[in-house]
């Protein structure tokens, strides 16, 4: 069984630091603005502020928290996504359905239909793999990013599982 992660770089102390310090100009910005706005449209106001903090929000967990986890065996591929230590499902890849593999782009064109998850990040240095495979009579496309061992093993193991 092979394991790995896959995660943006981190920032470093300084950089946290000044992250830490753009978030709090950031919010008390967005403050100061809903504040004035809170004369002209209201309550409303004070819900745009909340979208506003959460949009904050949802940007930093996307990309300074969240990971994603591959384990593979000889028959399946699992893809989990990691927020610290905490994984959560996201798919089970059965090796004997994947139908075909190779860039991104090139399976994005060649079966359009299909549904594509993205298990992939934006910093990380491995070369991106798109698995295009069957499950329950739909196609789907999973995006990994997987280092030298991981690829060769997957790619060993469909090739053993589906003969091709």
């Amino acid at each position: 069984m092979l394991k790995q992660s896959v995660r943006n770089r981190q920032p470093t102390a300084l950089q946290g630091v000044g992250l830490i310090l753009l978030i709090a100009l950031a919010v008390f910005a967005g403050s100061a603005f809903f504040t004035l706005m809170q004369k002209r449209i209201g309550v409303l106001s004070s819900a745009l502020f909340i979208a506003y903090g959460c949009a904050i929000a949802w940007f930093l967990l996307n990309w300074y928290a969240l990971s994603f986890v591959y384990t593979a065996t000889d028959d399946v591929l699992r893809i989990c996504r990691a927020y610290g230590k905490r994984e959560r499902f996201a798919a089970d890849i059965w090796l004997n359905r994947v139908e075909a593999w190779g860039t991104p782009e090139a399976m994005k064109q060649r079966y359009p239909q299909a549904k594509v998850l993205n298990a992939t990040r934006s910093q990380c240095e491995f070369e991106p793999l798109a698995l295009v495979y069957r499950d329950s009579d739909a196609l789907n496309i999973a995006v990994i990013q997987p280092d030298d061992a991981m690829r060769a093993h997957l790619l060993g193991a469909i090739r053993k599982a589906t003969g091709k």
